[in-house]
């Protein structure tokens, strides 16, 4: 048998649940309690993660500084152990007074199990989720929901589409509620009014440079400017660093992100100027941008933009 046999021996595809959770601030808790303090907190915590997620049959697949990544049957176990996994960090004498929160993310699918360890797009798209998540919440995808009984389903609510790195089309986010009622959770509008509201959002974004149009399509994909050749945009100017700005489409708006050592400049239709450097801003209705220096009429490389909302 050869090397290749033998490795394809010891892997095996499954269905699996994998669950991330992140303990939030951990470089606080160092700042704050000094090295080995802040370690053993974070043991400690880790601890409890680690046998809520025995306790529902799952396997703690490993650790990862701050991080647990656990594996789980299927979804009912890991969102029974997520709910579990925040009340007991909430309700542990030893946290009291020391105000932790985790995150947690997990998702449904199929799974690569190779010596202990998982691979694959579920596991890929489980720690997305952690990412999307904040503080005390669980975030979960619409195909790990499709799984849960109707009575889990029912503490859970969606979040909306959302642009998932790795990913072509937005995919549809649910949170897991986990707290008791009244307990000062934000109320969610409801399915109708979240189309109506994503419809009002909804952009489209046209570009013209040196007589060129580019229209920006809604994608998770950012739309790249700079004088780098590998740019979406390319502006070969001096005052142009290399990767200058990205515009990233989210929630229905576009967003121009620079990146630059000289800033970008912005002159919008109602005749207001901006600078934006190493910061962000919402690109609306019509201007010019201009990268690395103030937007001038008679400049060869100024960028007219167009927004429009469907």
């Amino acid at each position: 048998m050869s090397v290749l046999d033998d490795q394809s021996a010891s892997r095996q595809r499954v269905a699996a649940t994998v669950l991330f959770a992140d303990i939030c601030g951990s470089t606080h808790l160092f700042e704050k309690y000094g090295d080995f303090q802040a370690r053993q907190i974070e043991s400690h915590i880790l601890d409890l993660l680690s046998a809520k997620t025995m306790q529902f049959d799952g396997t703690v697949i490993k650790t990862i500084g701050d991080e647990i990544m656990s594996r789980f049957p299927d979804a009912e176990h890991a969102v029974n152990a997520a709910c579990r996994m925040q009340e007991t960090v909430k309700s542990d004498p030893a946290l009291s007074e020391l105000i932790i929160s985790i995150k947690i993310g997990l998702h449904h699918g199929r799974v690569l199990v190779e010596q202990d360890d998982l691979f694959g797009d579920a596991v890929n798209l489980a720690a997305r989720m952690v990412s999307q998540a904040k503080a005390d919440q669980i975030i979960t995808t619409r195909e790990t929901i499709d799984f849960l009984p109707e009575e889990l389903q029912r503490t859970t609510r969606n979040l909306g589409q959302a642009w998932v790195r790795g990913k072509q089309d937005e995919m549809e986010i649910f949170e897991v509620l986990w707290q008791e009622e009244g307990s000062g959770l934000t109320q969610m509008v409801n399915t109708r009014q979240q189309e109506e509201v994503r419809s009002l959002l909804f952009a489209r974004l046209f570009l013209e440079y040196r007589g060129e149009k580019i229209e920006i399509e809604p994608s998770a994909q950012a739309f790249s400017l700079g004088r780098g050749n590998r740019n979406s945009l390319v502006v070969d100017q001096e005052m142009v660093s290399r990767s200058h700005a990205d515009i990233q489409f989210r929630q229905g708006k576009f967003i121009l992100i620079d990146h630059s050592t000289n800033g970008t400049y912005l002159l919008l239709e109602n005749g207001s100027r901006f600078l934006v450097r190493r910061e962000e801003f919402t690109l609306h209705d019509r201007g010019c941008i201009c990268l690395g220096h103030a937007v001038a009429d008679d400049a060869a490389d100024v960028i007219r933009y167009q927004c429009v909302h469907a």
